[in-house]
């Protein structure tokens, strides 16, 4: 992966403070938790937080698909596992390959039949170039850093969001409440949050027929479900943890 070189000072607190923040949370309790970190980092900064936002909320036209929230949970929970395994090789060359896998025009987004042309056109230009000036600045770091000082880097995009999703170390919990709750197990929770789940809508009948398999499809790989049944569970607080049902 290149020679690393000694972080600089000011570099290495920064380093030194993320692990801290990525203990407190629980990264490091888990398997490889901290690859599982960077690769939601990654997926933020390379591609949730980019030029893809804007035509997801810019909508359709004649010619772009619309983009809607469950496609975009199938594609960032299928791109973070991508991620997560790519950052798993030794191979030099590996964050071009997650480059050419984001910028993938022709492959078929999970969840559904369609790709990043249909969805992204009229942004593809820009949407290269972040994923590209990312890609740079991380192969930059890659080079000077030692591989766990890399991934704690990567994880950086993380800092400031929810540490419940797909991939981090609450996301198993989070699923467990949600199945608990559309058993009607958690009375707290209907108490609390009944009126606006009355407002989201009854569980798509592919959700609900099957309890069991949809844990284990929320678990992994929750893109297999499909982009139509993620939507509903896109922004919906029965995926919340159970310490959260009062937020």
């Amino acid at each position: 992966m290149g020679e690393q070189q000694p972080a600089d000072e000011d570099i290495q607190d920064a380093l030194d403070w993320a692990r801290l923040r990525l203990k407190e949370v629980g990264f490091f309790a888990v398997q490889d938790g901290l690859r599982w970190a960077a690769a939601y980092g990654f997926v933020r900064s390379v591609w949730r937080n980019g030029p893809i936002e804007n035509a997801h909320a810019f909508g359709p036209t004649g010619r772009r698909k619309a983009l809607h929230d469950g496609t975009m949970f199938a594609r960032n929970t299928w791109l973070t596992r991508q991620t997560f395994d790519v950052l798993g090789s030794d191979d030099q060359f590996r964050l071009y390959e997650l480059e050419d896998l984001v910028l993938n025009r022709d492959m078929l987004w999970p969840g559904g039949e369609e790709t990043l042309t249909d969805f992204g056109w009229g942004f593809l230009g820009e949407i290269k170039n972040h994923v590209k000036q990312c890609i740079d600045v991380l192969g930059h770091f890659e080079r000077r850093l030692p591989p766990d000082d890399f991934l704690v880097f990567t994880s950086a995009p993380w800092f400031g969001a929810c540490n419940d999703h797909y991939g981090m170390p609450r996301w198993p919990a989070c699923v467990e409440a949600a199945v608990r709750r559309l058993r009607g197990e958690d009375e707290e929770f209907w108490r609390v949050r009944g009126d606006l789940m009355t407002r989201i809508g009854s569980a798509p009948a592919a959700v609900t027929a099957d309890l069991e398999a949809t844990r284990k499809q929320l678990l992994e790989p929750p893109w297999e479900l499909g982009a139509e049944n993620l939507g509903w569970f896109a922004w919906n607080p029965i995926l919340q943890p159970p310490d959260r049902t009062t937020l």
